[in-house]
């Protein structure tokens, strides 16, 4: 009898996840669109789209997506009840990309898709103004949902994107992050990115958007770069290449590949020696530049674009040498601005991905306005209630602003520890006292006696106006116990800070397979006694 009900107890544990396996492989049909997909708020065959891309002040490229090939036709025109312009392709495909040309600057024009008799609804876009006419944009990204809540899109970014529509931008840049991962599961790729796009579309229909690549949009699973999906999500320049540039109003953009193989977190080799030429070469006094991963992170310090601190140095003083107006970035799920040398550094991380707190704080969903115009730009921040985080405007009038970063205020550091200081402009003059001390122009490091610590920091302008900032530091002497606490941001484990799938039905298998041999092993030493 106990060997009857052994062997019956090892089978069920045998048979356990199998069983298991059979249902987990059961799956929904994948023709069935998932909840929330465009596709249940148009006609069946529209996939995707339509959308507006590559604008420019006379020219437009809408785009959108049928589930089966099919003829297009565009009609379009200035007034939304008489859409007089009309442009055909009778090729029957899949995707369809129709150019508009021969546009009006700077005017607003309304557009309606037809494919094989079934039309979408009116949207309109703006062609790009004259250059030096003023314009808007809106930067925003780091959408991506949490680990636990994957593939689904959360709902900040939702809500984040129908505020911006109805900011009614002229251009959009996304600085990436978009889905949690690449697998190589295609299916789970093509819905993580449809559930991105549904979301992103709504926007798409009235602005053209771009996009740097993010971390989590390769292949942090498998160690292979597929970028395919990067490239089906948006209409970019100078595709399959994922850094690019192209002009807009009178301003220069550049999108940069901050996720290149084997060299992430590194703008260096042929990138770099095309960005030197990119803005060499360009005529236009203001110059955009965007990527994912900035260089004075406030979460991942030293694990962005500073962990080559000679190539971070060489990009700052690039930006500064050829007049870079903005970098802009995201990685950091937070809002962050720091001006240095005249040039503007915004991390704009905050679309929907989980936030991450700091001692320098920014942890809130926004989207970032750039209001912009001949010889001016206004940054403001814009949180999910509508109110304003931050404004700052350039030209900027006051005094240099003095900014720490890899130290924060009360950060625990060891004696002779540097920190580093950040100046809006280059000062005319600066000084450095320790402890109230006297004045000093060279800048030392934390005192070795392991207490608090003031640093004050003076810098003159050209005008020889001063500008004052205190930090308050502590120190620990080598000599005595390694304290506790840290500042220095925790290692991350995971793989690009998400953990690598697992199959859960394999891992019950395995432990159904190792427990049914445990007890296979009792029960023949039972026999033998």
């Amino acid at each position: 009898m106990r060997r009857s009900v052994s062997f019956s107890i090892a089978f069920v544990l045998f048979l356990l996840p199998l069983l298991l396996g059979l249902v987990e492989t059961t799956s929904p049909n994948p023709d069935i669109a998932p909840e929330g997909s465009f596709t249940e708020a148009a006609p069946a065959h529209f996939v995707r789209g339509p959308t507006v891309n590559l604008v420019t002040n006379s020219s437009a490229l809408i785009f959108w997506r049928t589930d089966v090939p099919m003829n297009a036709t565009v009609d379009y025109g200035l007034e939304k009840l008489n859409l007089n312009l009309t442009v055909s392709n009778s090729t029957v495909v899949g995707d369809h990309r129709i150019t508009l040309t021969g546009l009006a600057v700077g005017s607003r024009y309304y557009y309606q898709v037809t494919s094989s008799g079934t039309a979408s609804d009116v949207y309109h876009f703006k062609t790009a103004p004259a250059d030096g006419t003023e314009f808007k944009m809106i930067v925003f990204g780091d959408n991506r949902p949490a680990t636990d809540t994957a593939p689904v899109q959360p709902q900040e970014y939702s809500d984040l994107v129908d505020l911006v529509v109805a900011e009614e931008p002229h251009i959009v840049i996304m600085t990436g992050d978009y889905v949690l991962g690449v697998t190589d599961d295609h299916s789970h790729n093509l819905d993580a990115w449809e559930r991105f796009t549904n979301i992103t579309d709504r926007l798409g229909h009235y602005a053209p958007i771009y996009g740097v690549l993010g971390n989590h949009d390769t292949s942090a699973y498998t160690g292979t770069l597929r970028l395919e999906y990067f490239f089906d999500a948006f209409e970019m320049y100078d595709e399959p290449s994922p850094y690019f540039s192209f002009d807009y109003a009178g301003v220069h953009f550049t999108l940069l590949n901050s996720e290149e193989q084997y060299i992430e977190g590194r703008i260096t080799g042929a990138q770099y020696d095309w960005l030197v030429d990119d803005l060499t070469n360009t005529t236009n006094s203001m110059k955009f530049v965007f990527a994912h991963q900035p260089l004075y992170p406030l979460r991942h310090i030293r694990s962005a674009l500073d962990r080559n601190m000679t190539e971070m140095k060489r990009l700052q003083q690039l930006f500064e040498d050829k007049n870079v107006t903005l970098f802009a970035a995201g990685h950091d799920h937070l809002f962050d601005r720091l001006t240095v040398n005249g040039v503007v550094h915004i991390i704009t991380g905050g679309a929907g991905a989980p936030l991450y707190s700091t001692p320098w704080g920014g942890a809130f969903y926004h989207y970032l306005k750039v209001d912009v115009r001949s010889g001016q730009v206004n940054f403001t921040a814009i949180d999910l209630s509508s109110v304003v985080r931050e404004q700052y405007q350039l030209p900027y009038d006051g005094p240099i602003e003095i900014e720490g970063r890899f130290l924060a205020n009360n950060s625990m550091k060891r004696n002779g520890t540097l920190p580093q200081l950040y100046f809006s402009e280059i000062p005319a003059e600066v000084l450095y006292s320790w402890d109230g001390g006297s004045n000093s122009t060279t800048l030392t490091g934390f005192p070795d006696e392991p207490d608090e610590h003031t640093l004050d920091v003076y810098a003159s302008d050209s005008e020889s106006l001063w500008s004052h900032e205190r930090f308050v530091f502590n120190t620990y002497n080598p000599d005595w116990p390694t304290p506790t606490t840290s500042t220095a941001t925790p290692t991350d484990t995971t793989f690009n800070g998400y953990p690598p799938p697992m199959d859960f039905v394999l891992v019950l298998g395995i432990v159904g397979v190792v427990a049914a041999v445990v007890v296979v092993v009792i029960l023949v030493r039972l026999k033998r006694k």
